[in-house]
């Protein structure tokens, strides 16, 4: 009776091994690639390019020239690429004087998707944390790099100076928030 069930166990192990080996081989599916469209579009020259960018933007937040790199930041406006006026560039330096000589800067990523839609994502370390250490300490700040005409800037990913918000308020037909409305001016 032990004979019988040690062979009839057997059997069950090895046609469920059979049978479960035996579709693995067929069933393998392709995934497809989701960047595969993006990195034929963008070279390691356009990678070195807007680290470059990132690089000199932290070099001048850890010298603490919240005007250079304020300087350095710009925006998309319908078909032409155009540097913050001064009310923009002090509202994005207000927003910088929280990180501006912080610890360290790391760039975490940088995602190509088209000319105009990327992003970089800058970790910035706001204090040396000791191990074991609960605080939280870091923040990020998001670019997004845009290439017009041939040629590499930065723009930011927030309300100040949104590339895209000027694309979205001319598709929905919405006045741009940053720009004062002339009945404002008359008052």
């Amino acid at each position: 009776m032990k004979k019988l069930f040690l062979y009839f166990s057997a059997f069950c192990l090895t046609s469920l091994l059979l049978v479960g080996c035996g579709g693995c081989e067929s069933k393998k599916t392709n995934v497809p690639d989701p960047f595969a469209e993006y990195s034929e579009q963008f070279t390691k020259e356009d990678t070195t390019a807007v680290i470059a960018l990132v690089n000199q933007f932290t070099e001048y937040l850890k010298a603490k020239d919240l005007k250079s790199a304020t300087e350095m930041i710009y925006y998309l406006d319908k078909d032409s690429i155009k540097e913050l006026d001064q009310r923009k560039q002090s509202r994005q330096a207000r927003a910088l004087l929280y990180v501006m000589g912080c610890h360290d800067y790391k760039l975490d990523r940088i995602l190509f998707k088209s000319d105009i839609n990327n992003e970089a994502k800058l970790d910035i370390i706001l204090f040396d944390k000791p191990a074991g250490d609960p605080r939280p300490n870091k923040t990020s700040f998001y670019f997004r790099p845009v290439k017009f005409e041939g040629k590499w800037y930065l723009t930011t990913k927030d309300n100040i100076s949104d590339t895209h918000s000027e694309l979205r308020n001319e598709k929905l037909n919405v006045d741009n928030p940053f720009e004062e409305d002339s009945e404002e001016k008359a008052e």
